[in-house]
């Protein structure tokens, strides 16, 4: 064969192969000592690639968007009626959102409704029911993934719980946080995704169901430090190579993290989650993005949102009338030695405003990024009513 390299050298800080006459010099990431059949894998490896970045070092990335509560107030249900057509339709609401959350490798919210398939449980606050329509629109919006955990999950009793997931399954979105019995839980629990040769591992809790027990034969996962610290070490044993819970905590309405949410992402963090996405308080809270140790030691950089704030809602009061899609990229890089590190970078955020009188649309509800405001209100008409409004919310963002 041609390509079969006649000299193969070792020296520090690079290895130089030479194939048909030819010196080819690799650098390598870190000093290595390589044994003779580790040359003869990175030998083979040349003659099937010839490629510097892939023999030596790779580096593969997953993007993210996440965002808060997605929630089905009675009056956003009523609005989604289409008396054309006869069903309901959620798809404009996502109008000016679907590009944004189209564009990740994986995009995550927190599905704080359920999906009764009945009618008559079609209902708003404080027992939360909707049709089928509004996963529907979410799935054609972007979505791949929800935390199904959350303090409404129980609402519906049995019937809500499980076919929110038959329907989630039904439409190919993942979700975390629910189960329909102990054996799906058991499986379940900890749920694996591979993207761009990255291996994640998700997992969902809520800090409590409003009171109501988990219908019989079902799970709900809850924050309770015992199953964390199991499900984090189940985790581990798959070798993935970022951990991300998505957490329902917090109290309502505060717009700082508390001392339970505090004490919960450090105990996730100690016991070796990446990423902790918070949601519930219905307003947007800090995140935080620095180096943290774990119990085994491990040393790097760990990325927590406290809290989202309402990404879809009725809830029209001052920080509560929208949130953000937060974005960030999960890299991770790998040697020829087969040494691995990871990271968290590119973080950053669209403010996006719920408009709740959008009255140009057959649903009066309507997602904006500030980024796309003015084009929007330009055609539309109703830059005047809502301009201060939407420019006040996304400006309290800034600080985020």
């Amino acid at each position: 064969m041609d390509l079969l390299p006649t000299l193969l050298i070792l020296n520090p800080g690079e290895i130089v192969v030479k194939t048909g006459g030819i010196l080819h010099t690799f650098p390598v990431m870190r000093s290595l000592s390589l044994p003779a059949v580790c040359l003869l894998q990175v030998t083979t490896f040349f003659v099937q690639t010839l490629s510097a970045q892939d023999v030596f070092f790779r580096t593969d990335s997953v993007t993210v968007s996440a965002v808060g509560d997605i929630m089905a107030h009675q009056t956003q249900i009523t609005s989604a009626w289409n008396s054309e057509r006869e069903c309901y339709d959620f798809g404009p609401v996502f109008t000016y959102t679907v590009d944004l959350l189209s564009q990740a490798d994986i995009t995550l919210g927190n599905f704080e409704t359920t999906l009764p398939g009945v009618e008559e449980m079609y209902t708003g606050y404080p027992a939360f029911g909707a049709p089928d329509a509004l996963a529907s629109a979410l799935k054609d919006a972007g979505f791949d993934l929800f935390n199904t955990a959350n303090n409404h999950c129980c609402d519906k009793g049995r019937l809500g719980l499980t076919r929110t997931l038959d329907v989630l399954d039904r439409l190919q979105l993942l979700h975390v946080g629910t189960y329909r019995n102990e054996a799906e839980y058991e499986k379940n629990r900890v749920l694996f995704i591979e993207r761009n040769r990255l291996k994640l591992a998700f997992m969902g809790y809520t800090y409590g169901t409003n009171g109501i027990n988990a219908p019989q034969g079902t799970v709900v996962s809850l924050l309770d430090t015992a199953l964390m610290a199991a499900d984090v070490r189940l985790a581990l044993l798959g070798n993935p190579d970022f951990i991300i819970a998505i957490v329902h905590f917090g109290t309502e309405y505060l717009l700082e993290p508390d001392s339970g949410q505090a004490g919960t992402v450090d105990f996730l963090f100690k016991q070796g989650v990446d990423v902790v996405l918070g949601g519930h308080p219905h307003v947007l809270q800090g995140f935080e993005l620095e180096n943290r140790v774990d119990q085994n030691g491990e040393f790097k950089p760990r990325l927590v949102v406290y809290s989202l704030g309402n990404f879809l809602s009725n809830q029209a009061k001052p920080h509560r009338d929208g949130g953000i899609i937060l974005n960030f990229t999960l890299k991770k890089t790998v040697d020829v030695a087969g040494f691995k590190t990871g990271g968290i970078g590119n973080v950053h955020y669209f403010p996006v405003w719920v408009f709740n009188r959008y009255r140009e649309s057959p649903n009066r509800f309507l997602l904006v990024p500030w980024s796309s405001f003015f084009s929007i209100t330009r055609r539309s008409g109703w830059r005047k009513r809502t301009g201060k409004k939407c420019c006040s919310f996304t400006t309290k963002q800034r600080g985020v």
